[in-house]
């Protein structure tokens, strides 16, 4: 059975630029004038249904994956493992070393606050007393420890991010001629099949209309079938009220 090809670690910032050119056609900016939603909004929802729309270039993708490991070699050995995704990663764990050399500084810190802080304590209350000077020797130790394991995993931090900012470029110095063609004929058949028919699809999406599109442009009011109140002096002359009396 063919498992689904998805887009490796590696591709995600050709597909973001990708994405980028599409939406700066003089197409999608025409829509995006004409819609209430906003480059950023239309940009997230390409980059959230990445996997789906590079599906439709998936013939150029394989070619180009494919050409790019045979071209490899003994490359591929020196290949930093991607910080997120499927594949071996899962296999190779973080391990004990790792986690104790983060773990260790941490734990050394408190520790030495801890025992300092009650030692002195007890020498300014009572004396140097034996138990107090144990506990300041206790913190003293505990900050040298904490200081060594903190400067030596910072070292190899270093050293690694080093070596993985080393090996990107070598990588894509060493694309044969054949590779960058391929990666090409992805990225166009990427823009035309695949970004810019989804991106008119989004902005053509009822929720992506201005509010008053296709609506009046509000409610018409009529003012109802009676006059106005008269705010002159009552007329008691009326029948009901008698008529008025003459002058004696």
């Amino acid at each position: 059975m063919t498992r689904t090809y998805r887009l490796q670690d590696e591709d995600r910032p050709d597909y973001a630029l990708a994405l980028d050119e599409a939406i700066r056609t003089s197409e999608i900016r025409g829509l995006l004038e004409q819609s209430s939603l906003t480059i950023g909004q239309l940009r997230l929802r390409g980059l959230s249904a990445g996997h789906r729309i590079a599906a439709a270039a998936d013939t150029e993708y394989r070619t180009y994956t494919s050409l790019r490991q045979q071209t490899a070699g003994s490359d591929d050995s020196r290949r930093i493992l991607p910080l997120s995704g499927r594949g071996e990663q899962e296999e190779y764990g973080a391990g004990l070393l790792p986690v104790l050399a983060v773990l260790t500084p941490v734990l050394a810190a408190v520790a030495a606050a801890a025992f300092l802080l009650i030692g002195y304590g007890l020498a300014l209350a009572g004396g140097r007393t034996p138990t107090a000077d144990a506990l300041i020797t206790a913190g003293w130790a505990s900050f040298g420890i904490g200081a060594t394991t903190a400067a030596v995993g910072l070292f190899y931090l270093y050293r690694t991010a080093v070596q993985h900012t080393a090996s990107a470029p070598r990588s894509r110095a060493a694309r044969s001629p054949e590779v960058n063609k391929a990666r090409e004929a992805w990225l166009q058949s990427l823009r035309d099949n695949s970004l810019l028919p989804f991106l008119r699809d989004e902005l053509r999406k009822p929720d992506a209309l201005p509010p008053d599109s296709g609506r009046e442009a509000g409610p018409r009011y009529r003012s109802p079938d009676f006059s106005s109140p008269d705010f002159g002096s009552p007329d008691f002359s009326g029948p009901g009220f008698g008529s008025p009396k003459a002058p004696t």
